[in-house]
């Protein structure tokens, strides 16, 4: 799988509702899988998104650990107001069980994008 495929469908999940099968995406000590998944059950209760990725960008790549930079643009109706946004984010991926999983995501700042 492509670092774009990995990222689409990740982003996919996200937005269908699957956050349950966003667990196959982390590994198993990544600190953020429960955070992730509690703020995306969370945003999906108040309102309907859509991110659409629009870039993806191996950084540094070693045997064992990625640090992938992506773009993605999000879009979602809130009160009434169409939000339409992108923004960037570096992730670090490990190799666990021979594939590659999410470690940690950080958002860039805004400046960046």
């Amino acid at each position: 799988m492509t670092l774009n495929e990995y990222f689409s469908s990740y982003y996919a999940l996200i937005c269908d509702g699957s956050l349950d099968d966003l667990e196959d995406y982390f590994c198993s000590g990544s600190p953020l899988f429960n955070a992730t998944k509690q703020q995306f059950e969370t945003l999906r209760k108040q309102f309907d998104f859509k991110f659409t990725l629009q870039n993806v960008a191996l950084i540094a790549k070693q045997d064992d650990l990625l640090v992938v930079r992506d773009k993605v643009h999000f879009k979602a109706k809130i009160d009434d107001k169409d939000i339409d946004k992108v923004s960037m984010n570096l992730h670090s991926l490990v190799k666990e069980s021979g594939e590659w999983k999410l470690h940690c995501s950080t958002p860039l700042p805004e400046a960046m994008v």
